[in-house]
């Protein structure tokens, strides 16, 4: 309900962002890591309308309770805003934990359509482009059990990804999904288990490289680099850690891997850390103390770590070179922070 309020304020936003009382660089960072979302609207001092959406505004960041609705003066924190990408005023975005993070105008196309839209075999395809993350049912005729939770998560997700019903594909019932951001495509082999459903639409939203967090770190890591406590790996594959300061360096290596970490999708994750959050990981995974930015592989099975220390940009062919050296046993593990195993070919990443 306190989301649908924040949304009902989009439109006056828009026109009329208020003098708030803005946070500062820090705190609008603490609220990014440290909430599921956070809502936030960036303005100039020049965009400076009447005050009477500034009590509409305290009261909605009252109810949430977790400083996730804030204001930003772009003016008097330039340098921020332009790690945002923040270019034109004013600017309304929600901001995932997971990295992901939305435009307003994508939550006003998805208010104003019902919560699921039906497609035909002649619209199906566009239709399938319309959202960074659409969800198909092709129910069987039968199947209502099917098409009653199909409905019930498109209520309850509807801001967040777009849904679509369409003629059968199978004997039975079957749930799609694209991630349109990623150029994935899911088919959920079974979603008749309790809790399938939420689980399949995690999957399918989750990005291809996600950033790390407190949060979900845990999936994607288990070595002491970043508890004091050995853990045991959630998911058994290596992950590629590249570490990055910026908006801009994080989106441009999404960018050049993207492919690759689609190639390497079933034994490999591909992700990102931000190197101000985590300043010691660096030197951890024998990146080197001095460093900003760089790449590792993590092994969360044996605790072996593999820094690529190559001169030079970290491009796609360079990264499937390291990886190809390690798997030939060509590449040693640096031991930083795990054990190491015996001089062998690693014929798993």
């Amino acid at each position: 309900m306190r989301r649908l309020w924040a949304f009902s304020l989009v439109g006056y936003l828009v026109d009329n962002v208020s003098a708030w009382n803005h946070v500062r660089s820090s705190q609008l960072q603490d609220a990014l890591d440290s909430s599921a979302y956070t809502l936030v609207a960036f303005t100039l001092p020049s965009h400076n309308p009447s005050n009477d959406l500034r009590s509409e505004w305290l009261a909605l960041q009252e109810a949430e309770h977790d400083d996730n609705i804030v204001s930003f003066d772009c003016q008097a924190h330039a340098k921020m805003c332009g790690e945002l990408d923040v270019v034109s005023f004013p600017s309304v975005r929600l901001y995932h934990r997971d990295g992901r993070m939305d435009r307003i105008a994508m939550f006003l196309h998805r208010a104003l359509r019902p919560y699921f839209l039906e497609a035909d075999k002649h619209t199906l395809g566009p239709m399938t482009l319309l959202d960074d993350v659409v969800f198909v049912a092709h129910p069987h005729p039968d199947d209502w059990d099917f098409s009653d939770q199909f409905r019930e998560l498109a209520k309850q997700y509807r801001d967040r990804y777009s849904f679509l019903v369409s003629s059968p594909i199978r004997d039975t019932s079957t749930l799609v999904c694209y991630n349109n951001v990623d150029d994935v495509k899911h088919i959920a082999s079974d979603v008749t288990l309790v809790g399938a459903f939420e689980e399949f639409i995690k999957t399918c939203a989750e990005p291809l490289i996600p950033e790390m967090t407190r949060r979900n770190e845990a999936q994607y890591t288990s070595v002491s680099i970043f508890c004091k406590t050995k853990r045991e790996p959630t998911t058994g594959k290596s992950i590629v850690h590249y570490f990055a300061t910026t908006d801009a360096e994080k989106e441009a290596y999404r960018q050049e891997m993207r492919p690759l970490a689609k190639k390497y999708a079933e034994f490999l994750h591909f992700t990102i850390t931000d190197a101000t959050e985590y300043p010691g990981m660096l030197a951890a995974v024998g990146l080197g103390a001095d460093k900003k930015t760089g790449l590792a592989l993590e092994n969360p099975n044996t605790g072996d770590l593999f820094p690529f220390l190559r001169v030079g940009k970290v491009t796609a062919a360079a990264v499937e070179g390291f990886l190809d050296d390690i798997t030939s046993g060509r590449l040693q593990p640096g031991n930083h922070g795990g054990k190491r195993e015996s001089q062998q070919a690693h014929d798993e990443l």
